[in-house]
């Protein structure tokens, strides 16, 4: 490792908790009506096709149902991708036209639970004759009844963690965090995003609350960093202990995904974990979330993966 290994970073931020008492005098706030905006959700990976989500945009306090939910992803759009000049349609492909077997094809490229396809006509556009490559620049445009959204991703190359391994700090004996050296390119503008899936525990894997970021401290420097495990729901449950959140413990099987991202993804990632990090606290200041989608909302983002595992071991 170079003689940079110096610094320890750490993306572990804690939000304290306000509690606000003696506010007697209700409030009345009355919000506009706004117009339902063009939703774009969509990804594209090396070796793997394009995968694109259409809906609209959902009234803040409207109620989310099993109707809604049923409804939200119907289909009836079109989606064109333009890579090196060339356009390419993509195709509609719903649930309730898929056998078992493509189902669970499905479920994996969309990252949806097996279950939620079967009982929902969720419906995708995907061309599975077009594969990411590195390199490539994919422009999107996506029209759903008369309204058009457009977006542009670059597929950057992947780029490597050294060495990843599990370590207990302090006093614990057991319970820790993911560590890894790392050398950043040197070539200003790199962007990542990180996400974990503890084998046999997690469904599949996990964004930590802060999961993206840009090299502008750290350009072609060479450091180590820590990784806390993402909390989840079952953190939360009755027989949970609460001393593990956060922590991953002595004989987990942990998958780390390392993905190389755009500029424009990680600007619209990082206002969105912004603003969620920001729920809670009175002293915030209300912001509109950005998007790489022009046109509509959402986000259109090639991801360039390295993956490796890590044994939870002293």
């Amino acid at each position: 490792m170079s003689p940079l290994r110096h610094t320890r970073f750490s993306w572990a931020i804690f939000i304290p908790l306000w509690i606000l008492t003696g506010c007697e005098t209700p409030i009345d706030v009355s919000l506009p009506d706004t117009e339902p905006l063009l939703v774009v959700e969509g990804r594209i990976e090396p070796g793997s096709p394009p995968v694109v989500l259409l809906s609209r945009s959902q009234d803040y306090f409207a109620p989310v149902d099993a109707a809604l939910l049923g409804t939200l992803y119907s289909g009836g759009g079109e989606v064109v991708l333009t890579v090196d000049g060339e356009d390419f349609i993509l195709d509609e492909i719903c649930a309730d036209a898929l056998g078992m077997e493509e189902l669970m094809l499905a479920s994996q490229l969309l990252g949806v639970p097996l279950e939620t396809l079967i009982l929902s006509n969720l419906c995708a556009y995907t061309r599975l004759s077009l594969f990411g490559e590195v390199g490539k620049t994919y422009a999107l445009r996506a029209v759903l009844d008369g309204d058009t959204a457009t977006a542009v991703t670059k597929l950057n190359p992947p780029v490597p963690l050294d060495s990843l391994w599990f370590e207990a700090p302090g006093n614990t004996d057991s319970l820790g965090f993911i560590y890894t050296d790392f050398r950043d390119p040197d070539s200003l503008g790199n962007a990542y995003r990180w996400s974990a899936m503890r084998i046999g525990v997690d469904a599949g894997l996990l964004y930590p609350s802060i999961s993206v970021v840009d090299d502008a401290l750290f350009n072609g420097l060479a450091f180590e960093f820590s990784q806390f495990r993402p909390v989840t729901a079952e953190d939360f449950e009755e027989d949970a202990n609460p001393d593990e959140i956060g922590f991953y413990k002595l004989g987990d099987t942990v998958v780390v995904r390392w993905d190389h991202i755009d500029r424009g993804a990680f600007q619209a990632i990082a206002s969105m974990e912004e603003q969620l990090q920001s729920q809670g606290s009175p002293f915030s200041n209300p912001s509109d979330v950005k998007t790489n989608i022009e046109g509509g909302l959402g986000l259109w983002v090639a991801y360039s993966p390295f993956m490796d595992t890590v044994i939870c071991t002293p």
